[in-house]
């Protein structure tokens, strides 16, 4: 039997995971399968082996793997099979395949564009988690970026709070006369925007214009760029296996 498991990365706020199950359950009720749940990366009593377990132990021998994260990095390269192959050292019958990371999806740049339609002159640095070790994430803005600008006058700049797009980099090379506006590509507002704001401040302090937007605050609007990467994992034939 086929089931999916959603893993996401989870928060220290109980609410962000609250809002997390009410998007996986909207995403749940636009798929068929009997046994669909969520884990997180970071939460002791629904990590990824408990969560993995439960769901063999409810008939499940093959599993649709969906990474609740906007761009490829560690966790997905590394984290997540790492967990999946420990657990599953023990079903050896069990396979799985792991989808794509869903943060280029047209349905999910959509709310980002929505968020900045209010805006016209500002320099717009959309910026993300990043890696130092990983480039795909910043290949994959820049893309989403270009494909974003063709349809809009306004200023976009792909820009990464770790990594080679650094934020505070590109800060430091933008006239501090102009009005900049930071929207902050996550999926909902915690620590790494708090400290997207706290690394702006000195600039701020220095007399740059900076304003900042909201996030993607889990708009469900973005569901359909996670189905969208649920039906071409399906029609990819390769499947991970464990060792």
């Amino acid at each position: 039997m086929k089931g999916i498991i959603y893993i996401a990365h989870g928060s220290k706020m109980p609410d962000k995971n609250e809002r997390f199950r009410a998007f996986i359950d909207h995403i749940i009720s636009k798929r068929p399968e009997r046994v669909q749940q969520l884990a997180f990366l970071e939460k002791d009593a629904e990590n990824v082996p408990i969560v993995t377990r439960r769901m063999i132990a409810l008939g499940v021998t093959e599993l649709l793997v969906m990474p609740m994260l906007l761009f490829p990095a560690m966790h997905a390269r590394e984290d997540i099979p790492e967990q999946l192959d420990e657990v599953l050292k023990d079903f050896p019958y069990i396979t799985y395949r792991i989808a794509d990371c869903f943060g280029d999806e047209p349905s999910v740049y959509q709310v980002c564009e929505r968020i900045l339609s209010e805006f016209s002159d500002e320099t717009i640095l959309i910026t993300a988690h990043g890696n130092k070790r990983f480039t795909e994430p910043d290949e994959r803005l820049t893309a989403m970026v270009q494909v974003m600008q063709q349809s809009t006058d306004q200023t976009l700049v792909p820009a990464m709070l770790y990594g080679n797009l650094s934020l505070e980099e590109k800060l430091k090379t933008m006239d501090k006369h102009q009005k900049i506006v930071i929207m902050p590509y996550f999926l909902f507002d915690g620590h790494l925007v708090h400290k997207i704001k706290r690394l702006s401040q000195p600039f701020i302090e220095a007399g740059y214009d900076i304003s900042f937007t909201e996030t993607l605050d889990l708009d469900f609007n973005m569901a359909q760029g996670v189905l969208n990467k649920l039906k071409a994992l399906e029609e990819c034939t390769h499947v991970s296996g464990h060792a």
